[in-house]
């Protein structure tokens, strides 16, 4: 088959065309969530101990170095932009096992061949460690949103919070500090914590 038959056939099935992940070359994976289907998709129990523990690891995965941001790379079958490291953090998978890598509209609403929904807004007095802050749902999609994982309060005012992120602006996987009202972000709870 002629190379662009090839490209054409792989576009139409959503794969990525020749995509590598940061730290080595590795193709974008065989499932890609527009091929999960609804009763295959599911998410694997995880704590938000856990979920902290997988978000640092992006901080020197790439020789010691953070995780590059690429909304069209993948690591270990993770998108490297926020929603895919977010999905990873959270460990969301299908019923078999492969990743999905949700979007900011797909993580608060569903669809694109997700398990559903997997955060709900909540009240900034009810975050927790592991919750989301972020834009998202409707209109959030591409560089429209952004998600970030809570990590813990800065002051005790709370008026600024830790998070862990994928930041084009920082070049990648960062652990670092805005204040409540940056860029009017809102509070989300991840709804499927174990603990």
């Amino acid at each position: 088959m002629p190379r662009k038959s090839v490209v054409m056939l792989a576009l139409a099935m959503g794969l990525s065309v020749g995509a590598v992940a940061p730290a080595a070359a590795e193709p974008a994976p065989a499932e890609s969530p527009a091929q999960v289907s609804e009763t295959d998709a599911g998410i694997q129990a995880t704590t938000r101990a856990a979920a902290i523990a997988r978000a640092r690891t992006w901080l020197t995965a790439n020789g010691g170095k953070p995780i590059p941001y690429s909304m069209s790379k993948y690591f270990q079958g993770w998108r490297t932009d926020c929603s895919g490291y977010a999905s990873m953090v959270w460990n969301v998978r299908t019923a078999s096992g492969s990743p999905v890598n949700h979007n900011t509209d797909s993580m608060l609403r569903g669809g694109y061949g997700t398990p559903g929904a997997v955060v709900k807004a909540i009240s900034w007095d009810q975050i927790r460690q592991g919750d989301a802050i972020g834009k998202l749902g409707a209109g959030s999609l591409g560089s429209a949103g952004h998600v970030m994982i809570f990590d813990k309060w800065a002051d005790a005012a709370k008026t600024t919070y830790w998070v862990y992120e994928q930041a084009s602006s920082s070049r990648g996987t960062a652990h670092r500090t805005h204040s409540r009202s940056y860029n009017g972000y809102k509070p989300y709870a991840f709804t499927k914590f174990s603990d």
